[in-house]
């Protein structure tokens, strides 16, 4: 299974936020259902800058992007929170493009999430390994990235709280303080049975 090339530039146009929800909601389509020609200029316009933009800030990027300070990127050696972007930013940018540079650069970038895989002291391992290791397995098929991407799935589960069915949100498991901490983000959905 891999990402298909107009989820790649639907995602670019919405990042680049070329086209205003407006105009957006009012392209027309051709008959078939697909966008107008002009649509799908906009689209490529949009994935072409934003693969423009990856292209000239990654070889200056010398970690996991967290945030800005000044007008100039922090950096994160461990991931933090959205480490998983960065590497699925630059599947993206190889997916679209087909340069191997950005395979390249999302490979390693992946690779350095590895010791985040059995991370039980944190809810966001979908944020880490979801763009990074299961777009890496999609993309390429090798089983390590799988193998990776459920290694770090097992260790969330471990934050489930059977009592009140929900993933912890912050804290180590040993800290009781933060036992019943939930958010948003965390919660789990239950189908209520229909009655009769």
């Amino acid at each position: 299974m891999s990402v298909s090339r107009r989820a790649l530039l639907a995602t670019a146009a919405g990042a680049a936020a070329l086209v205003p929800a407006a105009e957006a909601s009012a392209a027309p389509a051709t008959e078939s259902g697909r966008p107008a020609a002009a649509t799908l200029r906009t689209l490529t316009a949009a994935a072409d800058y934003a693969v423009a933009k990856v292209r000239a800030v990654a070889p200056r990027v010398t970690g996991f992007p967290v945030g800005t300070r000044f007008e100039k990127w922090t950096y994160s050696r461990g991931g933090d929170w959205v480490g998983g972007f960065w590497p699925g930013t630059l599947w993206m940018a190889y997916l679209y493009s087909g340069d191997d540079s950005f395979r390249a650069r999302a490979v390693e970038s992946a690779r350095n999430l590895a010791p985040r895989q059995s991370d039980t002291s944190t809810h966001d391992l979908g944020f880490l390994f979801y763009p990074s290791w299961v777009t890496a397995w999609r993309l390429t098929g090798d089983d390590e990235w799988r193998m990776g991407a459920i290694r770090a799935a097992d260790s969330l589960t471990r934050r489930y709280n059977p009592r009140g069915e929900f993933i912890r949100a912050w804290g180590a498991l040993t800290d009781t303080a933060n036992a019943g901490r939930v958010i948003m983000d965390t919660m789990t959905i239950h189908q209520v049975p229909a009655t009769s």
